[in-house]
């Protein structure tokens, strides 16, 4: 009887190790998807769709939300990648440019909060598109206003990213889950605020 149980799905064995390849199907599914870099925000909102609605509540299967939801924002998704892009390169670039042309060491610490600000929206900015219907205004209205209205969280995911980012470059087993990992757990501080804007 105890063996019969040893294969059961939900057993305390395959269980864990099921969400495992979820996320390991999903972290690779974010970083082919994410290559050719403009497509960084459509897989972005479809890695936290199929975390949230595949990983913890088991509604569809991985391949099939995360497929069905880059189909979906691809467009928007694309749009809202160039404009994080063309912001972090005038955000980031200008101080670079000062500090060399001045040396002033207080510049790379404006640097540093800038992309650390510009992080904290991005942990908002795709999320948000893959669960609400906006137009691509209003959804960077609202991810910058969720950004800055919590801090806290935005600040708590923007070092999640920045940990999952290093450790999948600097190691390479971590890198087969990091993507989703970060996701899942960023999940976790964003499906309270969005479950509050959802009831109002």
């Amino acid at each position: 009887m105890k063996f019969r149980a040893l294969f059961n799905p939900e057993s305390w064995l395959w269980k864990p190790l099921g969400y495992l390849g979820d996320l390991v199907m999903l972290s690779l599914l974010w970083t082919v998807f994410s290559v050719p870099v403009v497509t960084l925000g459509p897989a972005s909102a479809a890695l936290y769709d199929a975390v949230v609605h595949s990983v913890r509540r088991k509604e569809d299967t991985v391949l099939v939300r995360f497929f069905s939801t880059f189909k979906r924002e691809r467009k928007q998704g694309i749009l809202s990648t160039l404009i994080v892009l063309a912001a972090a390169a005038v955000l980031l670039g200008l101080p670079l440019l000062l500090l060399r042309a001045r040396g002033g060491a207080y510049l790379l610490a404006v640097m540093i909060l800038l992309a650390f600000f510009l992080l904290c929206v991005a942990c908002w900015l795709w999320p948000v598109q893959s669960r609400f219907a906006m137009g691509l205004g209003a959804l960077l209205n609202t991810s910058v206003r969720l950004a800055f209205g919590h801090i806290l969280r935005s600040a708590a995911m923007a070092i999640l990213w920045g940990a999952a980012l290093y450790a999948g470059l600097r190691f390479a087993a971590p890198f087969f889950v990091c993507p989703a990992l970060a996701a899942l757990l960023s999940s976790y501080l964003i499906e309270p605020v969005f479950r509050s804007y959802e009831q109002s």
